[in-house]
């Protein structure tokens, strides 16, 4: 985020800014207390080049006066007027610029090349992203301060009862101001407390159902000893959770639905052929809902890096990153918390990153959803084979995952054909097929699915007999799992 005198520096002119924010004659005049800051005279305000000009130029160096702007528009009941705020005006004429924001549910999710350089799209978003800092800071400096005042005010008040000989009117006059200063200052702790214990149970009341969740309930357990800067930060993040949230309800809901339909068929003795598309539906529903639940995991392990930054007393490392585009939700947790400098190449080798690793069936398609989302992919198959596998070894199938989004994905996009045999650790080989190829319909196309990782010993026990069967999808540049983790027989389509 450059600094606040530097937000500009090109493409927003006065006369755009006129077309962002068109203030009338009778707002400038109702709200010329805060707007007499620009340094117009009142004489002046009519005049829009000298208005926009001076208003433009404020922006440029201070953005606390259009902060307490929009808290008086936004603080009204009325619609109308709510919609006069800056930042409602701005975002309603950057969507109309780039109508790739509606892409996105917060303007500041969008990459910063989306709004060019040197223009004034990316002026505007700029400022966007500045008002948020400050208001920001505004909350983590204001206990504080409020507890410092409250704190002056008592000193005061005793000083002056101390120093009382007689109930003269200056003194009682002195001793009512202090008291009033101390009541104020109370009042005002007495609000933030009740603001405190709002966020705090509004944050466990999003946790809570997600409480067998690890960042969750990393979240729960320090909740009670967060104060407010944090708590503030934490109830920001969580608005980023609106638009996973209400998706992972409806997959659940849809899944339930569809999951009920499926049974009946199979009951009444459908075709074969009705079967078999219900449960590729099924299979389509659960991986969307495993999306969804990545995203929201994501946030989640943000809010965890938060609380557990305030633990040990490390400094805020910076705005803290938000959701990746909605079309694409399910990133990586070590790369949602990485700034940006030192985010995760995608030649990086993953399995150097020490994640934690599933250890039940139940976890792998969301953990795959987590942290290999943008090089693994996982077909509907290979999601209904994991749900009925009797294979026990559920970190090794793991482990085989992060090397084909890792090194395998690093080598594929660096140039390297197809044939990459050989060990990839101890007892796990990637190998042709041989006998057990199969085709595979994906995309609308049918590929060969000619390669797996097998582990040694040529046991034919299911328990520890571990296949995954993979091919390189070329457009796509990522791994899709065909199959996994059960040995195919000969022939098996």
């Amino acid at each position: 985020m450059p600094d606040s005198a530097d937000i500009f520096q090109g493409g927003l002119t006065w006369r755009i800014l006129r077309q962002v924010f068109p203030v009338a004659p009778s707002l400038r005049r109702e709200h010329w207390d805060l707007l007499s800051g620009t340094g117009v005279e009142e004489a002046q305000r009519s005049d829009d080049e000298i208005f926009y000009g001076s208003l433009l130029h404020k922006l440029r160096r201070d953005v606390g006066f259009i902060i307490d702007l929009d808290r008086r528009f936004l603080g009204s009941k009325k619609k109308k007027d709510r919609e006069k705020a800056f930042t409602f005006r701005a975002g309603k004429w950057l969507l109309q610029q780039i109508p790739d924001l509606f892409d996105y549910d917060d303007i500041l999710d969008a990459p910063t090349g989306l709004f060019g350089e040197n223009t004034a799209e990316r002026g505007l978003r700029d400022l966007i992203a500045e008002m948020r800092r400050v208001e920001r800071q505004a909350k983590a400096d204001l206990v504080p301060r409020i507890e410092d005042r409250w704190k002056s005010a008592g000193a005061e008040l005793r000083a002056l009862l101390d120093e009382l000989d007689s109930p003269t009117p200056e003194a009682v006059e002195r001793i009512e101001a202090a008291a009033q200063t101390l009541l104020d200052a109370g009042r005002e702790i007495r609000n933030l407390a009740a603001e405190l214990e709002r966020n705090r149970a509004g944050l466990r009341m999003l946790l809570e159902p997600f409480s067998d969740r690890r960042n969750a309930a990393r979240v729960l357990e320090r909740l009670d000893s967060l104060d407010a800067p944090q708590l503030a930060e934490l109830a920001e993040i969580t608005l980023e959770t609106r638009g996973p949230l209400a998706a992972l309800a409806g997959a659940e809901t849809g899944l339930a639905a569809k999951e009920k339909e499926f049974e009946k068929r199979r009951a009444e003795g459908a075709p074969w052929a009705a079967i078999a598309r219900q449960a590729d539906a099924l299979a389509e529903l659960e991986a969307e809902k495993d999306r969804q639940l990545a995203a929201v995991e994501t946030i989640f392990a943000r809010m965890a890096a938060v609380s557990a930054a305030v633990e040990a007393g490390e400094p805020e490392a910076g705005p803290a990153p938000r959701l990746a585009k909605r079309r694409n939700r399910a990133k990586p947790v070590e790369e949602a918390l990485a700034p940006p400098q030192d985010r995760a190449a995608p030649s990086e080798d993953r399995s150097s990153l020490g994640m934690v690793l599933p250890t039940a069936w139940k976890e792998f398609p969301a953990w795959c959803g987590e942290h290999l989302a943008d090089g693994l992919v996982l077909s509907p198959r290979a999601r209904n084979t994991i749900k009925k596998t009797q294979y026990e070894d559920v970190e090794t199938a793991a482990k085989c995952l992060l090397w084909l989004a890792g090194d395998y994905r690093r080598a594929r996009l660096e140039g390297a054909g197809d044939d990459l045999r050989g060990p990839i650790e101890s007892g796990l080989w990637n190998d042709r097929c041989g006998g057990d190829s199969f085709p595979f319909d994906w995309n609308g196309k049918r590929v060969e699915v000619e390669w797996h990782v097998k582990n040694g010993g040529n046991t034919t026990d299911p328990a520890r007999c571990l296949r995954i069967y993979y091919f390189w999808d070329e457009a796509a540049g990522q791994v899709v799992v065909a199959s996994m983790p059960d040995h195919i027989p000969n022939g098996a389509v």
